[in-house]
């Protein structure tokens, strides 16, 4: 009974990461479409300023962290052009990454901004409740080598890391198979 409740803490500890990372950039988001608001509305609406500016700072200062946890959730920073004037009708076309450029105002990027959060902010929430579905851990278990080297960044998109992947895998099926009738046959006996 002991060991069981030990299994159960894992799903436990591996929601409460995710859900973690998911109010984090719930955060992020909102003090994002708060620098927004401020920066955009009247120069009377001073409160309104002073919480842009303060979410402004705010996510200056995590942007880092900001970058680093939606990257670990496999969305690519994208990257967008600009047109910036050079003076004399003259303009030089510019580009810029979206997630080191949060608080850039521009239409295209800020937009950009938004859908990427919003993507990051979903990942960790679909993981989450994944971390309490019996067919989430079953298919870990089945693909376990996989998931493993997925884990430590081993790269599967050449044809080559695939092979070795499958074989892997494969190996690791019949060792499984193997374990289970050793397994089977000293319970009989």
């Amino acid at each position: 009974m002991e060991k069981l409740l030990y299994l159960l803490i894992i799903p436990f500890i591996r929601f409460l990461v995710n859900f973690n990372h998911y109010l984090y950039l719930k955060e992020a988001t909102h003090k994002h479409d708060q620098y927004i608001d401020g920066q955009i509305c009247d120069k009377s609406e001073k409160k309104k300023k002073r919480v842009g500016e303060k979410a402004g700072n705010w996510v200056q200062e995590n942007q880092l962290e900001i970058k680093k946890r939606v990257l670990n959730t496999g969305v690519q920073d994208q990257y967008q052009s600009y047109m910036e004037p050079l003076g004399l009708g003259h303009a030089q076309k510019q580009s810029c990454s979206v997630l080191d450029n949060l608080l850039f105002m521009n239409t295209e990027i800020l937009l950009s901004a938004k859908g990427i959060l919003r993507k990051a902010r979903g990942h960790y929430k679909i993981q989450a409740l994944l971390s309490f579905s019996p067919l989430f851990w079953i298919e870990l278990i089945i693909f376990l080598p996989r998931e493993l080297l997925k884990m430590v960044g081993f790269e599967t998109k050449s044809k080559g890391s695939q092979n070795i992947t499958n074989i892997i895998q494969l190996l690791y099926w019949i060792a499984s198979i193997i374990y289970m009738i050793k397994f089977i046959t000293i319970q009989t006996t």
